[in-house]
């Protein structure tokens, strides 16, 4: 039932307890709209549906946490295929090389030395390097041409140090 003044509308059991009796109470104004009986009423069954029971209710639950259990085997399948342990419990990356170089430097002058990967990538790799040295601010370093198969190190110094590098290559 509508009324225009209504805001909130609330249902009340009353002064006697009748199961299925309500009045119909305004909320703002404590207007009482009316006093009614609930009654239940019964509805037609177009479709049958699934018994609800402990069997069909065990059997449907099952079937969810199987299908729950292929998706996370398959989830964590695919995020850990990137990675191999070996016996020593050494985790090793698809896609992620590493080496060293040693670069010989000639004084105030700009030295190229070609790095090949062990294996190409598939793609070009990012490339990251770090000189080893005792006096790293008397070196400047930096990667050029890089491609699937390999990166030019390039090396300054002010002396004639000769110097050895790491490097990390991954996708």
């Amino acid at each position: 039932m509508a009324h225009d003044n209504c805001s909130k509308i609330c249902l009340d059991k009353g002064d006697h307890y009748n199961p299925g009796r309500y009045t119909l109470t305004n909320s703002d104004t404590g207007e009482v709209l009316g006093t009614f009986d609930l009654t239940r009423a019964e509805g037609t069954i177009t479709t049958e549906g699934t018994q609800l029971n402990a069997a069909n209710l065990n059997s449907e639950l099952q079937s969810v946490i199987t299908e729950v259990n292929e998706n996370v085997s398959d989830a964590v399948t695919t995020a850990l295929s990137p990675f191999t342990i070996d016996s020593s419990q050494n985790v090793k990356v698809r896609n992620l090389q590493r080496g060293s170089a040693r670069v010989d430097a000639k004084k105030n002058k700009v030295v190229t030395k070609h790095v090949n990967f062990p294996k190409a990538f598939s793609s070009v790799p990012s490339v990251a390097i770090t000189p080893i040295t005792a006096a790293p601010n008397l070196v400047s370093f930096s990667v050029k041409s890089v491609t699937t198969k390999g990166f030019d190190l390039c090396l300054y110094r002010s002396s004639d140090t000769d110097t050895s590098f790491y490097w990390i290559a991954t996708l």
